[in-house]
């Protein structure tokens, strides 16, 4: 996971440490801190997650310059350019090549006081993040709420605007946006509902588009109709694919199969059941076939019944 803030501390300023994550999550800031480092050893773990971070910033104090950790920390931050920002919890000087460096006095920092560097210090890490304007957001008091709308409305792709509009719409019952991938193929879906054959949306509008940083969430139409259609779609194959298997098994029943009877030494074969002659004893001819369609008196329906003859073998040569 990738993070706004990688938060380095000496074990003994933890909760100094945690306050000052706190005041950044408030923000929306993304923030590393181990609350449970018991040791001195900069791992691969945390390696990895400080490379994975935009900023890294280090609470300097008296505790902190002691600190194996915090030191070899601080080295990796200053390895890469532009990740490094320093603040200082006391008037402990660090090591090179720290000595010289910015820090933001954040001595004095409560649940309910900021050092005026403080401001300062957000305002640096929005920068880095695209972001205008915090240093007026965190100057809000709690009987500013018309302020912190308008400033909303000023800002709606910061991730504080973003994170209000979340807000309202759980607070209104509706579903967060699907996929963005498939805003697009639901729209047409829908559309194509509709009977309409307009053009595709463009691709501009099914891209996110970055602002300040952040991706401003789909509209509420563009929401429903990908909701819409996706429950037709869903309805929709469900009844081709129940109406195929149907016409499948009455065709199957109608066309069904048999072996059919064959003289003897002949191969088997298959006949259609509906189709299939009644077979008769060798020597015989099938009752039905004992009846012609000759002039005569139709008695009772029926035709008067064949007379039996003589049997003649026409194979052979007649004398003639």
């Amino acid at each position: 996971m990738s993070y706004d803030v990688f938060l380095v501390s000496a074990i003994e300023d933890r909760d100094t440490a945690k306050l000052v994550a706190r005041r950044l999550r408030a923000l929306k800031f993304r923030v590393w801190l181990d609350q449970k480092q018991e040791d001195e050893t900069f791992d691969a773990k945390d390696a990895r997650d400080a490379m994975n971070s935009q900023t890294m910033l280090v609470l300097w104090s008296a505790n902190a310059v002691k600190s194996d950790w915090v030191r070899a920390a601080a080295a990796v931050g200053n390895s890469r350019a532009g990740t490094l920002a320093e603040a200082a919890l006391d008037k402990t000087i660090p090591y090179e090549p720290f000595r010289t460096h910015k820090r933001y006095a954040l001595d004095g920092i409560t649940s309910r006081k900021s050092p005026p560097a403080f401001a300062d210090l957000i305002d640096e890490l929005g920068r880095r993040q695209g972001r205008s304007d915090l240093r007026e957001w965190n100057a809000f008091g709690a009987q500013d709420e018309d302020k912190r709308l308008d400033w909303l409305a000023a800002h709606p792709n910061d991730p504080l605007a973003l994170d209000a509009k979340k807000k309202r719409e759980k607070d209104l019952g509706i579903k967060p946006a699907p996929a963005r991938e498939a805003i697009g193929a639901a729209a047409l879906a829908a559309a194509s509902l509709r009977g309409t054959t307009s053009a595709p949306p463009p691709a501009s509008t099914l891209s996110p588009q970055r602002t300040n940083g952040a991706v401003p969430l789909a509209s509420d139409g563009a929401i429903a109709s990908a909701n819409l259609a996706g429950e037709a779609l869903g309805f929709g194959t469900m009844m081709a694919v129940s109406l195929a298997i149907g016409a499948m098994l009455i065709l199957a029943w109608a066309f069904r199969s048999q072996p059919a009877a064959t003289a003897p030494g002949m191969m088997p074969a298959i006949a259609n059941a509906s189709l299939a002659p009644a077979a008769c004893p060798a020597g015989t001819v099938p009752r039905s076939m004992l009846r012609v369609l000759e002039p005569g008196p139709i008695i009772d329906d029926t035709r008067p019944p064949l007379e039996p003859g003589p049997i003649i073998d026409d194979t052979t040569e007649q004398p003639g």
